[in-house]
Parts: C-alpha cells; sequence; structure tokens
C-alpha cells in the first residue's frame, strides 16, 4: 500500500506542482471536441456550489450504502469548485485522502479558495482529464463521478478509467440526471421548444441528455459487480433557483440557438420571457430531471 500511496503523490505533484497551485496556461481541452458545454463563469461557478448543497443528502446517502470507511484514498473526477470532495474529507479523516480532478483552471481556482476557506486539509485539488487521470491503476478505494458523463462524449472512456484506477475490491459510483421527466407543471409552449432546442445542441456536441438510465449498463460493462441503483426526482416552485434552470441553459447557448437556425433573436427573446412569466407563478411547478446514482465493486 506505501507504494501506491507514494505513486499517487508523485502523479499529484507532476500534475499539479503543489497543494494549491494550478497553472492557468494549462489548456487540456481537445482541438475538434466540446467542452464544458455550461463554460465557467462566475455564476456557474456559484450555480455549481450551489447544487452541491443540492445534491448533498442523497450523495450522503449513496456513501452510507458504500460505507466509506476512515483512511480510504477516495477520488472526485469532474469535481468541479467542490464536488463531494468535502464529504469525502469528511469521512476518510486525516488518515485518508481525497482528491478532486478537474479539467478546468477557472473552476479550480474557485475551487482552491473554498476547500482553504472550509479547512479541507485533506483535499488534494488538480488539474486532470477524466479519460486520462494519470493516476497509477488500482490506486483508490472509491472513485465517483457526479453529472460528468452527461457534458462529455463517450461517457464509456470515462467509466474505464475510473474503474482503471480503482483497487480491486474497490466502489466505483456515478450520479448522473435523465431530462426524461423534466416538465413544467402547467405545461407552456415555450417549456418545449426550448427544452427539444437544448437537448438537440447537447446531442450534436455528442452528449446524451438521458445519459441517468444508461448508469447500470455502463458499469456492468466496465466490469463492475454488485451493481446497486436509485433515482430521485426533485419538485420545484417559484422560489426555486432550479425552477429556473432551462431559462438558464438557453441563456447560455443562446448564440449557438439563433446562429444554428433553431430560432430567432425575437422569437428567442418572446419565449423566454414569456417562459419566465409562466415560471414566476406560484401555480407554476417544475418536476426536475430524473437524479439517478448507481453504483458497483471492482473485481477482488
Amino acid at each position: 500500500m506505501s507504494d501506491v500511496i507514494a505513486a499517487v503523490r508523485r502523479a499529484t505533484e507532476e500534475l499539479d506542482g503543489s497543494r494549491r497551485f494550478v497553472t492557468r496556461a494549462v489548456d487540456l481541452r481537445e482541438p475538434g471536441k466540446p467542452g464544458y458545454v455550461l463554460g465557467a463563469s462566475t455564476p456557474e461557478r456559484e450555480r455549481l456550489v450551489k447544487q452541491c448543497e443540492l445534491f448533498k443528502a442523497e450523495a450522503q446517502w449513496m456513501l452510507d450504502q458504500i460505507g466509506i470507511r476512515r483512511g480510504s484514498w477516495t477520488i472526485d473526477i469532474g469535481c468541479g469548485p467542490l464536488g463531494i470532495t468535502d464529504l469525502l474529507a469528511e469521512r476518510t479523516g486525516p488518515a485518508g485522502e481525497v482528491i478532486g480532478l478537474e479539467r478546468d483552471p477557472d473552476m479550480l481556482e474557485f475551487g482552491h479558495e473554498l476547500t482553504a476557506e472550509r479547512g479541507l486539509d485533506t483535499v488534494r485539488l488538480i488539474q486532470g482529464d477524466a479519460r486520462h487521470t494519470g493516476m497509477p491503476g488500482g490506486s483508490f478505494d472509491f472513485a465517483h463521478a457526479r453529472l460528468l458523463l452527461v457534458n462529455v462524449p463517450e461517457p464509456e472512456g470515462v467509466v474505464g478509467e475510473m474503474v482503471s484506477i480503482t483497487r480491486p475490491g474497490g466502489w466505483v459510483a456515478c450520479e448522473e440526471v435523465d431530462w426524461v421527466s423534466w416538465v413544467c407543471d402547467p405545461i407552456h409552449p415555450a417549456w418545449v421548444r426550448l427544452l427539444d432546442i437544448n437537448a438537440e445542441i447537447w446531442r450534436k456536441r455528442g452528449m446524451d441528455v438521458h445519459v441517468g438510465r444508461r448508469l447500470p449498463r455502463l458499469l456492468t460493462q466496465a466490469g463492475l459487480q454488485d451493481i446497486h441503483c436509485k433515482t430521485h426526482t426533485p419538485v420545484y416552485g417559484y422560489r426555486d433557483q432550479y425552477q429556473y434552470l432551462l431559462l438558464a441553459f438557453s441563456k447560455i447557448n443562446r448564440e449557438e440557438m439563433i446562429a444554428g437556425g433553431y430560432t430567432t433573436e425575437a422569437e428567442y427573446d418572446e419565449m423566454t420571457s414569456s417562459l419566465e412569466r409562466h415560471l414566476s407563478d406560484p401555480a407554476t411547478f417544475v418536476t426536475g430531471s430524473l437524479f439517478c446514482q448507481a453504483w458497483g465493486r471492482k473485481a477482488a
């Protein structure tokens, strides 16, 4: 085990250079391949932190089922500014190790600030690609990714890398969405149109907004055993930020919607303004995407 620990630490030092440093000049995007659809703006980073709180109970429940132990070595892949690194640090304790792997340097810088503010001394944030983490094989007791596969083409590659860096007997867990249940009530024509356009934009980038339903199969095909699954379906009201998530996605994708001929500028403005009024009505509710969790054990 000491050899594995040394190998992981060497890998993190090579990728990061120091515990709290990321080189902004490093750009890990692949030419011709899409990056994170929603960008790394300040509002998006703040949304991701709120998202951590939104899904905290579900993550805690899943970690309870898996049984993360004190002293475990864990990694959260595509963690953004926080992910579940704080939950893992709480469970693994000072003798454990928590690595947060993120490709975007802006997300990492924000993450460094958060971990410092929260005193997460066992959390090591490093820059790396989910398909090629640079971690030694069979290193971790637990590998996790949340809302990563929905934002990458060919998610099988990410799952395969997660399995590769997990030790025999260790666990791999994914948490993803399936847009199948995402709807407002009462229904509104602008909702239907904007949802279809955003889904098509994801599809054209090679991404699957229904990847949540595929998790058990992805883990099984990657060779994992003892597959477990759970789905959750949230409902939001007009005071909830996530009531307006479709509008936020549409704002981010506005230029592509218009340039791609999905809508005109005037039509876009009319759809978004009318939908915002509808969602602001106390009698309107949004059933969110299915939140799907799946985890499995690597053969011992």
